[in-house]
């Protein structure tokens, strides 16, 4: 939307809403602005993997080289029986095999549980307040 069209709805100038959005920026609450693409439409397939990190290996350090893998979407560090929820994008079922062998090649992975996605319900990045 807009910063005019976000002016107009919530009644105020558009070089407040351009402060404001700045602001937002600078204070890394708004991290940029991007395209949002289907990637189902694409061909591509979604893998959610979950891993266990080694005894003694930092989860924060298996995630960031994870975080750095191409196909890496989303990587969480999460309570439970697992350390690491990743979210892949593969192009094609095919390549989501060798996702899952690069994840396991990773020093300080323990094991790997990984599901495809078969069809997307609901995907969104957009947070309503």
């Amino acid at each position: 939307m807009s910063f005019t069209r976000i002016a107009q709805k919530i009644g105020v100038s558009t070089a407040t809403v351009s402060e404001r959005v700045k602001r937002l920026m600078n204070s890394g609450i708004i991290c940029g602005y991007t395209t949002i693409l289907n990637t189902s439409e694409m061909g591509m397939v979604t893998l959610i993997a979950k891993i266990k990190t080694r005894q003694g290996y930092s989860v924060e350090d298996v995630g960031k080289e994870i975080a750095a893998m191409k196909e890496s979407c989303c990587v969480h560090h999460v309570t439970g029986k697992f350390d690491l929820v990743v979210i892949a994008k593969c192009a094609g079922y095919d390549k989501c095999g060798g996702i899952i062998e690069e994840l396991k090649r990773i020093e300080g992975v323990e094991s790997v549980d990984a599901e495809l996605v078969l069809k997307t319900l609901k995907e969104e990045l957009k947070v309503e307040m």
